[in-house]
């Protein structure tokens, strides 16, 4: 055995465990800790209503609990990354933006995820008539063209049959918690406070959006604000910083609201789940 040959076996030997360690490392769940507290989270959602469609989006990943106590904070186990299919549409879908679809945000976020637990498709067409018809759905019963999160969380259940709830409980680790388990995150915003380039300057006074997933720095988002809003990506910074409810009190009070009163509002999410 030469010993060029013996140095080529030991490079390879060295070489071999660095490269398995590095993609075990890579392959590593990250372990976050969460708050699920009654306290924080407010349950005014739809703790009865179910889907009775077959099939459920529930991601293979570990979300295993690794420290679970009475205490509000859990400690558990989620992707390094992790985005969930969800289809996308713009609140104009058919680029006509007047002033009903100016005001689509919210219906055009919750049609992408009934479409998403129920597993159907969604192209231009068929989310022109889904915002019409529950516009329609919505003027009959009174409610205004902007939604808050409360109210979204009752139109989802009244109209769609879907699970979701307010929390409170607004941070990065709470989000991927919620991502991992296979449901969907809609925000409320301060539009403008999102500095989305796409949007028609200077941007909504209110918005909302799906959240569907995240990588190390980025949340991964289906914005209906632009039709190049399938998969944008909004910096952790950027879209919790922006996070705040319509105040539909004061609103009326006003008659409107504007950036000033947006970037006073609540910081809630809804978090919409299939069960």
């Amino acid at each position: 055995m030469t010993k060029r040959f013996i140095g080529q076996v030991k490079i390879i030997l060295i070489v071999i465990p660095v490269v398995l360690l590095l993609a075990g490392c890579s392959s590593q769940p990250e372990l976050i800790s969460v708050n699920i507290n009654p306290e924080i989270d407010n349950l005014k959602a739809t703790t009865s209503a179910s889907i009775t469609a077959t099939g459920q989006n529930k991601p293979k990943i570990p979300t295993t609990t690794v420290a679970a106590s009475k205490a509000a904070s859990q400690q558990v186990q989620v992707p390094k990354s992790f985005e969930l299919d969800v289809p996308f549409t713009s609140q104009a879908p058919l680029a006509n933006w007047d002033a009903l679809h100016e005001e689509a945000c919210e219906e055009a976020s919750m049609i992408m995820a009934f479409k998403y637990f129920n597993h159907q498709p969604l192209n231009d067409q068929i989310a022109e008539q889904e915002i019409q018809k529950i516009i329609a759905w919505e003027t009959e019963r009174g409610y205004k063209v902007d939604l808050t999160a409360e109210q979204t969380v009752k139109i989802l259940h009244d109209y769609y049959n879907l699970p979701a709830q307010v929390t409170r409980d607004v941070n990065v680790d709470r989000i991927k918690y919620e991502l991992s388990r296979g449901n969907l995150i809609i925000v409320p915003a301060a539009g403008r406070e999102l500095n989305n380039p796409n949007f028609k300057q200077p941007g909504p006074i209110y918005h909302m959006l799906v959240i569907k997933g995240y990588n190390d720095k980025e949340f991964i988002v289906n914005d209906p604000g632009t039709r190049r809003g399938n998969g944008y990506k909004y910096s952790y910074q950027t879209l919790l910083g922006a996070v705040h409810d319509w105040n539909q009190q004061l609103a009326d009070q006003l008659g409107g609201m504007t950036e000033e009163n947006m970037v006073r509002g609540q910081k809630v999410l809804v978090i919409v789940s299939q069960q």
